[in-house]
């Protein structure tokens, strides 16, 4: 058996592209194919998952960001928002590919881009799925960060998108 070196432990946070921020709760040993596995179990507020030690180091997965990150994303929300393309399938794309940065940079532009498209016209049901789950991704990642509560951190974040709101009008 391979030994495997272990780059987080018990406790640690870490952010999954797809199921946000999570706790690393514990670490398991599992047999699969006859082969030994090891796995750390990561637990978020709607969901455990068992993350391979070995794929750790997937873009996909990354530290908790440092709380100037976190202002630096606001900074970028407070921006007049960015248009988003009338092709359903274009918008599709384009927020997968911001997604897929696993960034909180991106995230924040995408907040503030899918925010303001909302304003002039009603998103489609995904969309405004895939933005309150960003939100509330970017919400409890920075509330972790910098030992915010949620209903704070939730609180500058729609003040911010109001600022960017407002940007837009007044380009109109």
């Amino acid at each position: 058996m391979n030994k495997v070196l272990l780059e987080h432990k018990e406790g640690d946070y870490i952010v999954h592209a797809t199921h946000g921020v999570g706790r690393i709760t514990g670490i398991e040993s599992k047999h699969l194919d006859d082969e030994k596995r090891v796995f750390y179990v990561v637990k978020t507020n709607k969901l455990t998952y068992w993350l391979p030690v070995v794929n750790s180091q997937s873009n996909r997965i990354r530290q908790v960001c440092a709380p100037s990150t976190f202002k630096s994303a606001l900074s970028e929300m407070r921006h007049a928002p960015e248009p988003l393309s009338n092709n359903f399938r274009k918008r599709l794309r384009y927020i997968k590919e911001e997604m897929d940065k696993s960034s909180v940079s991106a995230s924040a532009r995408l907040i503030r881009d899918l925010h303001g498209r909302n304003a002039e016209k009603n998103l489609h049901v995904n969309e405004h799925r895939t933005m309150d789950k960003l939100k509330d991704q970017f919400v409890s990642e920075w509330a972790i960060s910098a030992d915010l509560e949620k209903t704070e951190a939730r609180s500058k974040m729609e003040e911010a998108l109001s600022q960017s709101v407002a940007k837009m009008i007044e380009k109109a």
